[in-house]
Order: C-alpha cells, then sequence, then structure tokens
C-alpha cells in the first residue's frame, strides 16, 4: 500500500512535469537567497554595466554584483528602488519613491548618489515610485503612476508630462526605436516631436500593457496583463498563440533571451521559455530549483545566463550550458550508476530502480531537450549498477541479479539469486559474460534469447566489477579494487575456468590496490595509482603502457571508455575529462560530481555525454562545449589597505576626469604615507554561471619578480611593503585555459620623512657636517695632542734634566763623597805629616838648643866647626818647619780649624 501511494505520488508529480512542456535536461541553477547576499526580498530591475557588474533595483536600494561582493546604496530617502537604468556615459540611473536620481563613482571608486529632483518644477516634485527608466534619442525617461519625466542631460532640463485627464500611466518601453507608453485615456501612445501621439489599435482597447519588446524584423512582441500576447508591427496586430497556463500563471515579465527563444516571467509558476512559434521548450520554478515562482524581473548577461529577480531572491540560470541534469524524479533526486540510449528511449539506472524515458528528438540531436518526462520501469526496485545493450537485447546489471527489459518491464533471467555488475560480449559470439557479486557468469543467446548457462566457479567467490575479455589468449581479466588483478584462464567456448592467478605488486604491479581492468581500441589496460599499465605476456609481468604514458603520465584513473570517435573518456577521485589526439584535458565542471567508487560515463554521441552523479544524470553537449568558449575578463573588485584598520583605496571604478574607464588614470594613483604599508586585493570574473571554475594570476610589480601560480582564491594580501612605486598585476583564467587581458592597479608608498630626498640632502650635509666637524676636532684633537706632547716632551725634558741634575748631582756628590773621603784622608795623612813634622820640629829645637849649648861647651874649633854646620842645617831645617806651620795655618783655616778640633 505504501509503495503505491510513493508510485502515485511521483506519477502525479511526472504528469505535471509532463502537462508543463519541459525539457528533461535542466541547467544549473545558482540560489542568491536574500539572507545570503543581505539585501532586500524582492529585485525589480536587473541591469549590467559594460564591464560586467550586475546591477539590481531591489527593496533595500541599489545592489550591485560583481562576483566577489553583494552592495548595497541606499536611496537618500531610503525607499525601495523600483527601476535602474546605465546609460551610455555609465551613469547607474535609479528610480524610487520620490527619488530620481543616479550614481556614479567617486575618485576612489565608490559610487556615490546624486540626485536630481532640483532640476523638476516645484509643483511636480512630489511623486510616488518611479517604475521604469528608459533612454530615447539621449532623453531619459521616468515613469510614475501619474507621470512621465523627461530629463535633457546635456540642459539639466526635466520636462514633465501628465496624463491626460488625470490618466495613469501603465508602462513606458522603447521598441523598433520608438518609445511607446500607455496611459488609461489614451491607451497606448508613441512619442514623437516632443509629444505622445494616440495610437488606434482596437484590438488593444482596453488592454492593459506592461511590457513590450523587440521580436524580430520590424516586429514587436506585447505583453498584457490578462490578455496574453501580441506581436505589432507598422502595419498589424495579431495574437501570439502560447500555452493557456502560462497566461492563467499571470505574466508579469517578458525577456528575449536568444534570436528565436524569450522567457515569460509569471506571477504564480515561474519561468517558461516559448520559441517564436509559441511553444514551450523548458519550464523553471520552485519545482527544479528557483526560489520563488513569483518571478518580478528578467536579464540575460553577456555571457548569455538568465538573471532572475523574484519576489524573494535572485536566480542566475545557466539555461544556454552545455551541461544540463537529468534527474527522473526532480522531487527525490537519487544517485544514478548508469545510463542507456536505444530505440529512441533512454534510460536511467538509479538508486532506486531504472527509469525512462521517450525521446521526442532524434538520437542525433541534443537529448536533454527531449520533452517526455520519465516513467519507471516495472520490476526494477533497487540499485541499477549497469545497462549493456547488444543490438539485440537491452540488460540490467541489477543488485538482485540480471533481468533483460522488455517494453516497460524488467523481466529477470538469473536462475540464481546474486547480484550482478557489468556485462562483457564474447567476441565472434553473441554470447555474454557477466560479472556479478561472487565471481563471473556464462549467458548463452539462443535465437536472441539470453539464457544463463550456469555459473563459473570462482575462487573465494569475489565480486568482479570490472572484466575484459582477450579472446586471442582465451582469457578474462578482471580486477578486485583492493586484492589485485586476476587472469582467468578458459576454456576455448569459455564455459569452464581453467586457471586462475591473482596478479599483485610483486608482478610489477605498483599497488595492490585501485587496480582496475578495461578495453581501449581492442586493447587491454589496466589503470592504477600510477597510471596506465599493460599485460607483458612473454615475461608475465606488468608494465608502464608506454602507448598511454604520454597521454595520462601518472594519473590514478578510475574509469576508461573510448567513444565512437576514439576519444578516450577517463575519470579520477578529482574528476573527470576526455583525451583526444594524445592529449589530456579534465572538463572542470566535473569535480566532485561524479560518484566515488562507481563513476561511469556514457558517450553516447558528441552532443549526449551521459555521465553518473549523485542527483541524476549529468548531460553534456559535448559539440556545443566545444564552441562555448566565449572571452572572459576579470573585474579588480577592492583594494584596501589594512594597516591598523582597513580603508578602501579602490571600490571597484576607474574615474579618470569624471569619465569611466577600465584604465586606472594618472590621477587615480594614490600616494600613500609610509604607514599604509599593508594591502589586500580582491579581484573576480563575470563568468557568474563558472565562478568557481575561474583561475587567477597575479604580480606585484615592486615586490614579485614572476607571476604567481593560477589558483581560484579571489584576493591576495600584502604586508609591510617597502617605500617605492608599485604596480598590482591580475589576469584571469576559464576551464578552456583562456586568459584576459591583465589589468593593473598602481600606488605609490612615500617614504618616511627620514627617506626624502630632502632628508637624504640634509642627511648628505649633516654627514659633511659630521666629517668636517670630525676633522676639524681632530686637527685640534692633533693640535692638543702636539701641544700635551710637546707639553709632556717638555715636562719629560724638564724630568730629564731633572733627573740628569739629579745625577749629576749625585754624582758630584758621590765624587764630592769621594774627594772628601779622600781629602780627609789625605788630611789625616797630612795631619800625620805635619804632627809628625811638628814633632820633629821641636825635636830639632830642642836638638839645637842641647847643641848650641853642647857646642858652647866645646874648645876645640875645629871639632865646634862641625858641630856649627850640624847646627846651620838644624836651623835651615827650622827655617823649612815655619813654613809647615804657615801651612798648618792655612790648613786649619779652610778645614774648619782642624786643629783646633
Amino acid at each position: 500500500m505504501k509503495n503505491n501511494l510513493i508510485f502515485l505520488v511521483i506519477l502525479l508529480s511526472l504528469t505535471k512535469s509532463g502537462f508543463c512542456q519541459t525539457t528533461i535536461g535542466r541547467p544549473d541553477i545558482q540560489n542568491f537567497s536574500h539572507e545570503q547576499s543581505n539585501i532586500g526580498a524582492q529585485t525589480w530591475k536587473i541591469m549590467q554595466d559594460r564591464f560586467g557588474i550586475m546591477y539590481f533595483a531591489n527593496n533595500s536600494g541599489l545592489v550591485s554584483y560583481n562576483g566577489k561582493e553583494w552592495k548595497k546604496f541606499q536611496l537618500p530617502n531610503k525607499t525601495i528602488a523600483r527601476s535602474i537604468y546605465i546609460s551610455d556615459d555609465d551613469k547607474i540611473y535609479v528610480g524610487g519613491q520620490g527619488a530620481i536620481g543616479y550614481f556614479f563613482p567617486d575618485k576612489q571608486g565608490s559610487l556615490k548618489y546624486h540626485s536630481l529632483i532640483d532640476l523638476i518644477p516645484a509643483r511636480y516634485k512630489s511623486f510616488g515610485d518611479v517604475w521604469q527608466i528608459v533612454e530615447f534619442e539621449k532623453n531619459i525617461f521616468f515613469r510614475t503612476s501619474n507621470k512621465i519625466y523627461k530629463l535633457d542631460p546635456k540642459k539639466e532640463l526635466i520636462i514633465v508630462f501628465e496624463g491626460p485627464n488625470f490618466s495613469k500611466w501603465s508602462f513606458v518601453y522603447k521598441s523598433q526605436n520608438q518609445l511607446f507608453a500607455q496611459n488609461s485615456w489614451q491607451n497606448l501612445v508613441v512619442f514623437k516631436n516632443n509629444n505622445w501621439e494616440q495610437l488606434n489599435i482596437p484590438e488593444l482597447k482596453s488592454t492593459e500593457i506592461f511590457d513590450i519588446q523587440d521580436f524580430g524584423g520590424d516586429t514587436s512582441i506585447i505583453s498584457t496583463v490578462n490578455h496574453g500576447l501580441f506581436l505589432m508591427n507598422k502595419s498589424s496586430i495579431r495574437p501570439f498563440h502560447i500555452q493557456k497556463q502560462i497566461i492563467q500563471n499571470q505574466i508579469f515579465s517578458i525577456q528575449p533571451v536568444s534570436n528565436n527563444l524569450f522567457a515569460i516571467g509569471t506571477v504564480s509558476n515561474g519561468i517558461y521559455i516559448v520559441d517564436k512559434n509559441g511553444n514551450s521548450v523548458m519550464h523553471f520554478s520552485t519545482d527544479n530549483g528557483l526560489q520563488n515562482n513569483n518571478v518580478l524581473s528578467m536579464f540575460v548577461d553577456n555571457h548569455s545566463n538568465l538573471w532572475a529577480g523574484l519576489d524573494e531572491g535572485i536566480d542566475l540560470i545557466n539555461y544556454k550550458s552545455p551541461f544540463t541534469k537529468i534527474i527522473p524524479v526532480p522531487q527525490r533526486p537519487s544517485p544514478t550508476y548508469a545510463a542507456n540510449i536505444s530505440n529512441n528511449r533512454i534510460y536511467l539506472g538509479t538508486s532506486d530502480g531504472l527509469y525512462a524515458a521517450d525521446l521526442t528528438l532524434s538520437e542525433k540531436s541534443d537529448i536533454s531537450l527531449s520533452q517526455k518526462p520519465f516513467y519507471r520501469i516495472q520490476n526494477s526496485g533497487r540499485q541499477v549498477w549497469n545497462l549493456f545493450n547488444n543490438g539485440e537485447q537491452l540488460l540490467m546489471a541489477h543488485h538482485d541479479g540480471t533481468y533483460e527489459i522488455k517494453s516497460n518491464t524488467a523481466q529477470f533471467l538469473d536462475n540464481y539469486y546474486g547480484g550482478a555488475w557489468l556485462y562483457r560480449q564474447i567476441p565472434g559470439s553473441k554470447n555474454l559474460i557477466a560479472g556479478n557479486y561472487d565471481g563471473i557468469q556464462l549467458f548463452h543467446n539462443n535465437n536472441q534469447h539470453l539464457i544463463p548457462t550456469k555459473k563459473l566457479s570462482f575462487p573465494n567467490k569475489e565480486p568482479l566489477r570490472f572484466i575484459e575479455i582477450d579472446s586471442s589468449h582465451h582469457i578474462i581479466w578482471a580486477s578486485h579494487p583492493y586484492r589485485g588483478i586476476y587472469k582467468i584462464n578458459m576454456s576455448a567456448n569459455y564455459d569452464n575456468i581453467e586457471k586462475v592467478q591473482l596478479f599483485t605488486q610483486k608482478d610489477g604491479l605498483p599497488a595492490n590496490t585501485n587496480n582496475f581492468v578495461f578495453k581501449i581500441n581492442h586493447l587491454i589496460v589496466f589503470t592504477t595509482e600510477n597510471g596506465v599499465y599493460e599485460y607483458d605476456y612473454e615475461n608475465s609481468l606488468f608494465r608502464m603502457s608506454k602507448q598511454y604514458l604520454p597521454v595520462f603520465e601518472k594519473l590514478s584513473i578510475k574509469f576508461l571508455t573510448e567513444d565512437s570517435k576514439h576519444r578516450i573518456w577517463f575519470a579520477t577521485e578529482q574528476g573527470a575529462g576526455v583525451a583526444e589526439k594524445g592529449n589530456a584535458k579534465f572538463i572542470p565542471e566535473l569535480d566532485g560530481k561524479l560518484i566515488a567508487g562507481f563513476e561511469n560515463i556514457y558517450p553516447f554521441n558528441d552532443k549526449n555525454i551521459l555521465i553518473g552523479s549523485y542527483k541524476g544524470i549529468i548531460h553534456l553537449n559535448y559539440s556545443q562545449y566545444q564552441k562555448s568558449r566565449s572571452k572572459i575578463s576579470v573585474l579588480l573588485c577592492k583594494v584596501v589597505t589594512t594597516s591598523n584598520k582597513d580603508s578602501i583605496l579602490f571600490n571597484g571604478y576607474f574615474n579618470n576626469n569624471g569619465k569611466i574607464s577600465s584604465k586606472q588614470g594618472e590621477n587615480n594613483i594614490f600616494k600613500l604615507l609610509p604607514k599604509f604599508s599593508s594591502f589586500r586585493f580582491e579581484f573576480s570574473s563575470d563568468h557568474y554561471e563558472k565562478s568557481d571554475q575561474i583561475l587567477y594570476s597575479y604580480k606585484l610589480e615592486g615586490f614579485d619578480n614572476e607571476w604567481s601560480d593560477w589558483d581560484n582564491k579571489n584576493e591576495k594580501e600584502y604586508t609591510n611593503l617597502s617605500h617605492g612605486k608599485y604596480k598590482f598585476l591580475l589576469k584571469a583564467k576559464d576551464n578552456f585555459g583562456n586568459n584576459s587581458e591583465p589589468i593593473s592597479y598602481s600606488f605609490e608608498i612615500l617614504p618616511r620623512w627620514y627617506q626624502t630626498i630632502l632628508a637624504r640632502f640634509i642627511y648628505f650635509v649633516l654627514l659633511m657636517l659630521f666629517f668636517y666637524t670630525l676633522n676639524k676636532l681632530y686637527q685640534q684633537r692633533l693640535i692638543k695632542q702636539n701641544a700635551n706632547h710637546e707639553s709632556e716632551q717638555a715636562h719629560l725634558k724638564y724630568v730629564h734634566e731633572l733627573e740628569l741634575e739629579k745625577n749629576e748631582k749625585e754624582i758630584i756628590q758621590l765624587k764630592n763623597d769621594k774627594l772628601e773621603t779622600e781629602v780627609l784622608y789625605k788630611n789625616k795623612e797630612l795631619a800625620s805629616t805635619t804632627m809628625h813634622l811638628y814633632k820633629r820640629g821641636r825635636l830639632l829645637g830642642k836638638i839645637k838648643e842641647d847643641l848650641s849649648e853642647g857646642i858652647k861647651k866645646i874648645q876645640i874649633k875645629e871639632e865646634k866647626s862641625d858641630f856649627n854646620k850640624l847646627l846651620k842645617l838644624i836651623i835651615e831645617e827650622e827655617k823649612q818647619a815655619e813654613d809647615w806651620e804657615q801651612f798648618a795655618i792655612h790648613f786649619d783655616d779652610v778645614h774648619n780649624r782642624f786643629y783646633k778640633r
């Protein structure tokens, strides 16, 4: 009962999808919630400037988005912004409640509001919401409910048009180089000769119009509130028939998305993509990704992305993407492991069964545009691992075993219980080998009927998810991701296993794990953790493939398959890609999308590559993918100095003398004080649909020597830069390897006061003065030293002289002492001699006296003569003694009365 209820719910949802006639392939939708973006819920108008920045008239005012940051710019009265328009001179005109003006960047690139209220005549300054802004013949028209204001920007003059008889204005739009409007009195009018002229169109009488757009040629498409769409040219008007359901959902906005398609936004059921025949080819709603079904505005950007301003949030629909998602049950997406296209039907094997959809297009076309819904194949519940079409039967490898798909039913073929992984047809035969949960199994094809003959005995009942047949050696190669590679020698008719060998690291494999077997261009190859290997039968060893080494190098490949043009599709843990002409390239859009451990790619043809994913099948139109290369540009969003406190130097726009430029002017090169030495550069690209796949490279001239490596990080910081001139260079690269033109931002950090030229001059002067002073001091010191030296020398001389004098005196003293000693000694000798002489003199005197007395007594003359001679001799001797006495007197005087002492 429960399963029946679930099936009924799914059936009802599929019926609803079928009624909407939407395509089975659904492009990616990015949701920007108003909470995430921190903006108002409702968005009334969307535009894009020539640099790629998006703008939104939002409940919170003007909102911009550059791929990096959402910015809000409030109107002076903080009212809702209902309309915006970007003129050729890059002014962003904004209309709000009682507010008319424009935003334009200042010198730093920050948008500033300039009010135009003062240009309005006094009695017309009071008005409600400005719902539309249109440029026509270089004049700007602002529509409110009661008035239309025409601004002549050159004359700075505003002229006001009121509705006749106080009638209301319901819209103003430009189409076919004419300006149309509608008021409740005159109905549809056209602006001519500075006035509004009524158009007589009975078909539109009493019909409220809200939009008019170019349809092609001289035809315009008119959108009404309750009466659908009309096509109008110079001579006629006729209804444009679309599904009634679209009209019933109340059309609110319309937007051309290509030469042949229109997007119609409704109040209650999202967006319909309609061709010029009125056929609905796509439908977007909350069922398949929109945040809200009430679509207030739409816009197609430079890269053909469809933006939708909703009653709650903003969505980006990459409707022209070569990638779409095919989900059999959108309300319940599930992992999808297998896909097959046969008999003009697409089959998808999921985790909860097999689903099919009849194709409304040729299999050679892009089948994602097919519009018939999916239905579930009966008896297919639980995991579907693989689908195999041998040209006669479609087999389903299922968790319960092998099934054959017949019409809308899965018929069980196995004669034993056990899951199946995949099938391989024996070359030269219609028989099949199945890899299953516990080995391999042989199926005989008997008159287009597959008969499971028997399960072949396999050691340890190993699950074999990967098998390939080498018919020239009657060998089945099988791989187990955790054990190694099995070489299974079969009998000639493949009905018996003759020998099983397990090959591991000792047999030349780089590891025992993560080994897989595939057949590419009739060659059995083995993918490993270290690249692609082949088996050397002569030496019974695995060797790295010389053929595929230049292609895949040493990639750890989990899946390989070949398409009809001999391109090789591969999958790794990181993502998936394709190798053609000997060159393997990853497809970044598939990074992280494939089911890990169950990677599967089904390349049916160039327009239909089906890739298993966690939520449905990823459909790739590879032919379109190769042609979808558009020019990439890079945006410098902000430059902030992060020293002390963040200060914005550049906020997204270069205002060069009143004109917005893509390049920085000389007047915008800041000369910063030395304290501003740390910076953060923020950047992005206008490829909003694949912002996570854009890579950036940068270089700061004056600091970096080389460009940085490519990286998806969209900001760069530099800290503690020294003074000097710098230029930040930036470029972007898309997933095809296309590089943008580099952009640059220059700035200069001024030197500190002690690093300036004046300071250096002062340093030089001071240095010279220092050297001069040093020289003078040196000279003075030298003079002083010389003086000190001379003084010291004089002192030394004096001391020396003193020493000499002292020494001389000492020598004299010594000499005197010696002389005195000698004199004393001589004196003593002299005194002794004198004493002796004195004593002799006295003795001689006494002898004289005695002799004189004796002579007197001698009578004999001859004898007396002899004694007289003797006496005479003594007398002469006494005279000499007197001389000695005289000497003694003088000697005594000289020697301090020597004799008296």
